[in-house]
């Protein structure tokens, strides 16, 4: 294997230029302390930056105007208003822990009575526009659970109401609660009816109201739900009101509908730049460039403490005081650091412990360019960022940096750079994989950019040697056979990383939950790093194999050559001290180790000294007598 070590290469490359498209940071709150990037500060201290970010509004338009939305969809199961208002709590469950700032309403229309604010016939919001809080939860689940006959009473379903007048409220209702430059706006659409306009004029009005919100940029997502004896005809009506595909797509909404379901509960952080920073190229060639963190570990959050009399966070403060006098001292005029060496203490004042600690001013230096075939597994020692470039601290920034991707792709070149991430911070060497920009049906799934791969020191590369163990034999070919056949079977072939939630954190915000909703138990959540017991059983013929070739050419166990050993060499035993001089010489022979705690407290207590404690301290008493 080659190294990275070694003299850099530096090559003449040839630009062309290619504009960049737009980038949408990963999501990052910069306060993560294991983060090597955020030990230090700025020169103003600042850290991570904000960028803008459009929070979530979402509004559940139920439809009510036909008895079918109170039968229930299947057998024993729940009618289509139950199962809406039941998916519209379980949204707002997942948006009081992942994004309180968001807002959620309920809509529901064909009932008799009216609340909306254009007063149209047969249209009641149930719940505005709104954050998400205990109290909206609680009402919502107990509107799921009422029976059909107990909602036939309190709503009155069934009340033939224009589609185009629902549409038309909606627009309102986002007019008034979601301003478009803090928003994103959806609307979700639960119905059982196929058919819901009387005529052509009310299929154009609608599509007219359809059209307004699609202007404003709201998206339409559409449940249908059918019965089990009813087939569902997008067809006749809602194929051409809504951008839906027509191909399977009442499967697809049902897909849609249990992803709602499935809360995965977690903190969402504001999407923040970790830094803003100069590319020196070479001299008088400079570029500016943000660096993103793309991969994060999710802890439980820290607890906030808060002083019981009024339920306000403490601030946690800290000071020094002379030991002597109890007075405060000053952190930098009363307050001396010294580093140890050979048993001396080297005074070091602040000035110069700070002074140590610069290596330059932040920012990240060409120093050449490496195949990128020599970056291995084992050189990726922390997780990656992502480098793209800032515009608007260089101009020009974004053309000359897609012109150097493309070249390094060309060449299969990979950069190497000194990097200081912030004005007191250690230098590192981060090597710079460009990534070309990957796009599906004109959705860019990948953006242009660099991959960031912070490298080892020398000091941080450790060798290693194992050797073959003595007298073990070569592993047969049935063995190997075998071993392929079982990871063969059992892989993964869907999996990717990220797929699946961490069941710490899924329990604890349920018990979060629990608490805020004043609920008796927890809800049930799913540990999904279980082995799964059907495919296991599926495969056991195969595991089984596997077991019977290793049993086969397997030693004799450790338990079967210590027996043997043990018929062979009898064990020895120790005999018991009478007093000092026979204790000094098991001392010495190593065979006061042996001695059962029993003993050596006997012989301790016979001695006048304490006999309490565990066997090594009652050990330290014994030499120490001897």
């Amino acid at each position: 294997d080659q190294d990275l070590s070694g003299s850099f290469r530096c090559f003449s490359l040839g630009f062309h230029c290619a504009p960049m498209a737009d980038f949408d940071p990963t999501d990052y709150d910069g306060q993560n302390a294991d983060d090597p990037l955020n030990e230090g500060e700025d020169e103003l201290g600042k850290g991570p930056q904000d960028i803008v970010q459009l929070k979530d509004a979402v509004l559940f338009v139920i439809d009510c105007s036909t008895p079918n939305a109170l039968k229930p969809l299947k057998v024993g199961g729940r009618c289509l208003v139950a199962e809406a208002l039941s998916t519209a709590a379980g949204v707002l469950k997942t948006k009081v822990i992942t994004a309180p700032d968001d807002k959620v309403g309920v809509l529901l229309y064909g009932v008799k009575e009216k609340q909306n604010p254009n007063n149209f016939d047969g249209i009641r919001l149930l719940h505005d526009l709104d954050r998400p809080s205990a109290q909206r939860i609680k009402e919502l689940e107990q509107e799921a659970s009422r029976t059909s006959k107990q909602m036939e009473e309190r709503y009155g379903c069934g009340r033939p109401t224009p589609v185009s007048d629902v549409f038309w409220t909606s627009t309102t209702i986002f007019n008034l609660g979601a301003n478009q430059a803090q928003f994103d706006s959806r609307i979700f659409l639960f119905t059982c009816n196929d058919a819901p306009a009387a005529s052509a004029d009310e299929a154009h009005a609608a599509r007219t109201r359809v059209q307004d919100l699609m202007d404003m940029g709201v998206e339409i997502e559409f449940f249908p739900l059918q019965f089990e004896e009813k087939e569902f005809s997008i067809d006749r009506f809602w194929g051409g009101l809504l951008p839906v595909d027509p191909m399977d797509y009442v499967t697809r909404a049902t897909l849609r509908l249990e992803q709602l379901e499935r809360r995965i509960r977690m903190r969402i952080h504001r999407k923040r730049t970790l830094q803003r920073l100069t590319f020196y190229v070479c001299p008088g060639i400079e570029a500016s460039v943000s660096v993103f963190v793309t991969l994060l570990e999710a802890k439980v959050p820290a607890p906030i403490y808060l002083l019981n009399e009024n339920n306000k966070p403490l601030k946690a403060e800290c000071k020094q005081i002379c030991e002597q006098t109890g007075a405060l001292l000053h952190p930098v005029d009363d307050i001396a650091t010294y580093v140890e060496v050979a048993g001396h203490r080297i005074p070091v004042s602040r000035a110069e412990a700070m002074e140590a600690k610069h290596f330059g001013d932040p920012g990240l230096r060409l120093l050449g360019f490496k195949p990128s075939n020599l970056l291995k597994d084992h050189h990726r020692i922390f997780h990656a960022y992502f480098v793209y470039p800032n515009e608007k601290g260089v101009r020009g920034s974004a053309v000359f940096l897609s012109a150097l991707i493309s070249s390094l792709l060309e060449r299969k070149l990979m950069a190497i750079c000194s990097y200081v991430a912030r004005k007191n911070s250690e230098p590192m060497m981060v090597a710079l994989l460009p990534q070309a920009e990957l796009e599906e049906e004109g959705e860019q799934l990948r953006p242009p950019g660099f991959v960031m791969i912070r490298l080892p020191w020398a000091e941080e590369i450790r060798s290693l040697s194992f050797p073959y163990p003595h007298g073990v034999r070569p592993v047969p070919d049935e063995l190997k056979a075998a071993a392929a056949a079982v990871v063969n079977a059992l892989r993964l072939d869907n999996f990717a990383p990220g797929c699946a939630e961490n069941p710490k954190l899924q329990r604890h915000y349920a018990a979060i939950q629990a608490l805020a909703l004043q609920e008796e138990q927890p809800e049930e959540t799913t540990d999904v790093l279980q082995p799964d017991a059907a495919t296991l059983a599926k495969k056991k013929p195969i595991i089984e194999a596997w077991k019977e070739a290793v049993t086969k050419c397997a030693p004799k166990r450790a338990a079967e050559v210590a027996e043997g050993r043990a018929a062979k060499y009898p064990k020895r035993e120790v005999p018991v001290p009478e007093g000092v001089e026979a204790m000094r010489a098991l001392l010495h022979s190593g065979d006061a180790e042996r001695l059962t705690v029993a003993v050596l407290k006997d012989w301790l207590k016979n001695q006048g000294v304490a006999n309490t404690g565990k066997k090594q301290e009652l050990l330290e008493r014994v030499r120490s007598c001897v």
